[in-house]
């Protein structure tokens, strides 16, 4: 009975996906309808959501499946909070909110701007803020609901060039284990997921400023597709684990950073950033 229970978690649910028009939101997206969930995304370039629902549409399992978009920077909460209110009167109040909407700028500390600091923060951590409270009042009523929220490998490994980016999901993390305390009693559930790398639009731009210690770093880890981190994110959170971890490896390291003493951590990360610096310098 658990088994099949999870098995059909997906289904007729109403999922709202931010930063649903590529990457990570897409693939999830996609995945859901195929579940059988109805699911509206959320994102700021009206041409590309255009495109990214028709995506979704073609992976539906059902043809009574309803599918929809709302264009807006969720950074800004006067675009926000007005955006999400719009979806709940059309729809009602999501079951499911992904908190998938992004971006990352890794760079070194002293060479960032202020602004790059804030354009983080707001991208990545404000935007999980306001869609998140623009939802709650509605699934307290109910007394249900699933928030997830897109975290990082950065999000719990200080890792070399991530500053502005590592601290954002850092917040991340911080946000949702608290969240999950205080939803705990309107029985809404709070899931947070860890990806690595992942084969995105984002990742593209990202890789355009890593410090050379930066990609030693990451090259030591594996890069997901977008599909392979969206079926981690579908079978755990039906499971309802807060912790999603998207590979073997990230599970190993976030094992292996709560486990082994911080000092260790400390001289692996910073063994692995010396080999790239060292790299870049016989490369010049």
């Amino acid at each position: 009975m658990k088994k099949r229970v999870m098995e059909g978690y997906w289904e007729n649910r109403l999922v709202l996906v931010t930063g649903g028009s590529c990457g990570i939101g897409l693939a999830t997206a996609s995945a859901l309808a195929a579940q059988g969930s109805n699911v509206w995304l959320a994102a700021r370039r009206p041409d590309v959501l255009e495109s990214a629902l028709a995506r979704v549409k073609g992976s539906a399992g059902r043809s009574d499946q309803h599918f929809g978009t709302v264009s807006a920077d969720l950074s800004d909460p006067a675009q926000a909070f007005p955006a999400i209110e719009r979806v709940i009167r059309q729809t009602g109040v999501p079951d499911v909110l992904i908190n998938s909407a992004g971006a990352a700028h890794p760079g070194y500390v002293q060479e960032l701007t202020p602004e790059i600091f804030r354009w983080m923060m707001d991208a990545n951590y404000f935007s999980t803020v306001y869609a998140t409270k623009a939802v709650l009042p509605g699934m307290i009523v109910r007394r249900s609901g699933h928030i997830i929220n897109i975290s990082s490998v950065a999000g719990f490994l200080g890792l070399f060039g991530y500053t502005a980016y590592g601290a954002t999901k850092f917040a991340i993390g911080g946000f949702s284990e608290v969240l999950r305390a205080e939803m705990k009693r309107y029985n809404i559930r709070v899931s947070v997921v860890y990806p690595s790398d992942t084969q995105t639009p984002q990742l593209e731009y990202e890789n355009q400023f890593k410090p050379p210690e930066t990609k030693a770093i990451s090259g030591n880890a594996s890069t997901l597709k977008p599909e392979q981190v969206a079926q981690a994110i579908v079978r755990q959170a039906a499971r309802g684990q807060f912790s999603i971890y998207t590979s073997l490896d990230v599970r190993m390291f976030y094992l292996l950073n709560k486990l082994l003493p911080r000092a260790l951590v400390f001289s692996v990360l910073d063994a692995m950033a010396s080999a790239g610096h060292k790299t870049d310098r016989v490369g010049k």
